[in-house]
This record gives C-alpha cells, sequence and structure tokens, in this order.
C-alpha cells in the first residue's frame, strides 16, 4: 500500500484488515471431548473417595481391626506348658498267712529222763533224737543200741529214730501201747520192752538186746 499523504481514497478504499485464525472444528470437539473425560474421571474419584465405606473408610475399618487383634493378642499371657506325670501303681502281692498251731503243753514226767537225754531224745546221739525239738513219748538204750520213739505235732503220729554201730534209721508209724512199742523196718521188727529189745526177722530172732537205760512217757 502507497501512502501519498493526498488522503487519496483510492488506495484506502481497497483495504480490508486481515481475519484471524480460528480453532478449526474437530480441534474443538476433541478438547470438548477432553474435558468431559476429565470432569468425568474426577467425578469417579470423588464418589469414591467420599461415598460411605469407600477405601479411605475400609482402610480405617482394617486398622481398627487390626489394631483390636493385636491388643487382644498381647493381652493374653503366653500359655506356660503342662507336664502330666502318669504313676503306675504295682500290684499288690498277696499275703498267704500259714497259721501252725502250736503243740500242747507237754505234761512233766513223774519219772526222770534217763542221763544224757531230755524231753527230745538223746543229746549225744543226733540219730537217736527226735528232729526239730518234738517230744519223745519213749527213750532207750540197750547193750547195742540207742533209740526214741518221737510224736510229729503237726498230725500226732510217731515216729522211731534209732542208732546201731554208727548207721541210723528212721521209721514212720511204730505202734506203741502203754511202755511196748513195735517198730517194723522191712520185714525187720523191733520189739521193745522195759527189759530189752528182741529184733525179728521172717519169724526168727537175729537179736536179743537187754535195756539199760529207759524212759517212756
Amino acid at each position: 500500500m502507497t501512502y501519498d499523504g493526498r488522503g487519496g481514497g483510492a488506495d484506502w478504499a481497497g483495504y480490508q484488515p486481515e481475519q484471524q485464525r480460528g480453532i478449526s472444528g474437530p480441534m474443538a470437539a476433541f478438547i470438548a471431548l477432553l474435558a468431559v473425560l476429565v470432569l468425568a474421571l474426577l467425578g469417579v474419584a470423588a464418589y469414591l473417595f467420599l461415598r460411605p465405606g469407600g477405601s479411605s473408610g475400609d482402610g480405617r475399618a482394617q486398622g481398627v481391626v487390626a489394631s483390636s487383634s493385636s491388643s487382644t493378642t498381647a493381652a493374653q499371657p503366653p500359655q506356660s506348658p503342662v507336664t502330666e506325670t502318669a504313676f503306675t501303681t504295682p500290684p499288690q502281692r498277696e499275703t498267704v498267712t500259714v497259721t501252725r498251731e502250736a503243740p500242747a503243753p507237754r505234761p512233766t514226767s513223774s519219772a526222770p529222763y534217763p542221763s544224757g537225754a531230755d524231753y527230745s531224745g538223746w543229746l549225744d546221739n543226733r540219730q537217736a533224737r527226735c528232729n526239730a525239738g518234738d517230744p519223745a513219748a519213749m527213750i532207750g538204750r540197750t547193750t547195742q543200741a540207742s533209740f526214741s520213739i518221737c510224736i510229729n505235732p503237726d498230725n500226732g503220729r510217731y515216729y522211731y529214730r534209732g542208732s546201731a554201730g554208727g548207721s541210723g534209721v528212721e521209721v514212720d508209724d511204730p505202734v506203741v501201747a502203754g511202755d511196748s512199742a513195735t517198730v517194723t523196718n522191712n520185714g525187720v521188727v523191733y520189739s521193745i520192752s522195759p527189759a530189752g529189745m528182741v529184733i525179728y526177722e521172717d519169724g526168727a530172732v537175729i537179736s536179743d538186746q537187754p535195756m539199760v537205760s529207759f524212759w517212756v512217757d
């Protein structure tokens, strides 16, 4: 454009100012859509944050529950281990008591015992003495033998104990009648009286021994 100072109107009359560039239509639609999305996201975030029981509310509740659980766990004292001891009672032993009746008191004999003898027989000859202190019913000594006829206090039966020449014999169940006795030992019979001892075998006399010392209860 040429300005000549004349105020001529031809050149000014032909001047048109340039139009300003505006935002195109697609760009404006995009910006509007983006603004709507931003507002929508802000609205969703605000809803999630402010709604009852939301994320922050759950976190607070979980924190309270966890704190309460921790307090309860800490409040319980540790339990000590319990030791149980088992006692075994041994079986009781059965006690059996056997009562043995004591022999009846022996009446004192009117006749004294022979010299060297007592209530159980001869003191110097164990083979002619009663067992374990059993009482004697008859005590004698011949020219060849010594003997005692004893009483078993458990059953009241008689038994004979005698010796001759260093050999001893014991025979059960002699027959005692007053001041006499008969002892049978394997077919050999001893016939005893205050006078002496006569020994028979098969009915024949094989020994006749005078009595030297004799006592009967």
